[in-house]
């Protein structure tokens, strides 16, 4: 055997060893899933009665309606803008038609708060 292919075979057998010795480190490292519950406190919050609390509703999925009423105020376009990141980023069940009334609620709620 020259010496090319000795130093080709040793590389190659140093390989397998390396690959072998990373395969058993994986194999000793299990990963271990389970569930978890998480109690959340109530909210006693609601959104305000008027036109665009129907869909506002909608929001409820996934956020409290004291988290959405905390959130600093927003002009109907910054909403409009949240609206449709929930939308398309996070899949919120808001038709395209209803972007506008909620929008124009939202923004009307930023503004009573506004004014306090």
């Amino acid at each position: 055997m020259n010496t090319f292919s000795t130093t080709l075979a040793c590389m190659l057998a140093a390989l397998l060893v390396a690959g072998s010795a990373h395969a058993q480190d994986a194999k000793q490292k299990p990963i271990a899933i389970h569930s978890v519950n998480v109690d959340l406190p109530a909210s006693t919050a609601s959104f305000p009665p008027g036109p665009g609390s129907d869909v506002a509703g909608k929001c409820l999925i996934c956020h409290s309606a004291g988290m959405v009423l905390k959130q600093p105020a927003l002009t109907q376009d910054q909403w409009k803008a949240e609206i449709n990141k929930m939308r398309s980023t996070y899949g919120a069940p808001i038709l395209d038609s209803e972007v506008e009334t909620l929008s124009t609620y939202f923004a009307g709620i930023s503004q009573q708060q506004q004014s306090r």
